[in-house]
């Protein structure tokens, strides 16, 4: 099994909807060629937080979707439902800031809109916590402050290790090393403190292989996890800083695929943990 537990694809319909939202808005970002660079990635960010957000809405505690629109939010199919909406207001600001004579802020303007989505969802899923008498926020708070700690000192590193590398990765290197921080230990807080089963495969072959070392009684079993998480990163931002500098608007396109596989599920995570039975 390679696949994380609860994949499926949507009912056929659904996912003719799905894919046909993608041509269209695909195909009009392709047309309008909105200006794409390391900013972008920025901007991207709140976006690829949505997504996670969406998912642990459509998980149980919350449950938060009607039958219909069930499927829409499952996995994969969320993936591409962030997409189309994504691609949606990006259309509209491309066109809106061509119209204004104003292209260069678009990038910006997308990400105060995902931002101003993505605040909507977290006061959302707050209230609905508190109104299910399961509102948690310790283990939430201090999976973000730690991970974010934690791509400080990573950056950091980079800053030091390899200052061009991280001159022409100043904007994308912050948002991978975070997102995939983030990722890694909502994962091991999720494993070592919470006990919550783990439903990829690979993180929990992981971990189950750090529980076989001798380390696992003091350190548990996320360690490893956050660790392999943290190379991916930097690696990919080794790798792609060349990338990034000659070819921006593919290399920024491709750093955010990167960074939205860590934060996506990252943010799935931080969510649910909002709703821990007291």
């Amino acid at each position: 099994m390679i696949l994380p537990t609860g994949f499926g694809l949507p009912p056929l319909l659904y996912l003719l909807v799905l894919v046909g939202g993608v041509v269209l808005f695909g195909s009009l970002l392709w047309a309008l060629e909105p200006p794409i660079d390391q900013g972008t990635v920025v901007a991207l960010m709140p976006w690829m937080a949505i997504g996670g957000a969406l998912h642990a809405f459509n998980q149980e505690p919350i449950s938060a979707y009607d039958a219909v629109f069930q499927p829409l939010f499952g996995t994969p199919a969320v993936y591409l439902t962030t997409f189309i909406t994504v691609g949606a207001t990006w259309v509209v600001l491309s066109f809106v800031g061509v119209q204004r004579g104003s292209a260069e802020n678009i990038s910006r303007n997308l990400g105060l809109v995902g931002t101003g989505v993505l605040t909507v969802l977290f006061v959302v899923a707050v209230v609905m916590a508190v109104r299910s008498n399961l509102l948690s926020v310790i283990w939430p708070t201090v999976s973000v402050v730690v991970a974010a700690g934690v791509a400080l000192v990573t950056v950091a590193v980079i800053a030091f290790w390899r200052t061009p590398v991280f001159v022409r990765t100043r904007y994308a290197a912050p948002v991978v090393v975070f997102s995939h921080a983030l990722d890694g230990v909502s994962t091991a807080v999720g494993t070592d403190v919470l006990g919550i089963g783990e439903r990829s495969p690979l993180p929990r072959e992981i971990m189950e292989f750090a529980g076989s070392l001798p380390t696992a009684p003091v350190l548990g079993t996320g360690w490893l996890f956050i660790l392999v998480k943290l190379v991916v990163a930097v690696g990919v931002v080794v790798l792609m800083h060349q990338y990034l500098e000659d070819e921006p608007a593919e290399a920024s396109l491709l750093v955010s695929f990167v960074a939205a596989v860590g934060l996506g599920p990252a943010t799935n995570n931080v969510v649910l943990f909002l709703f821990l039975p007291q």
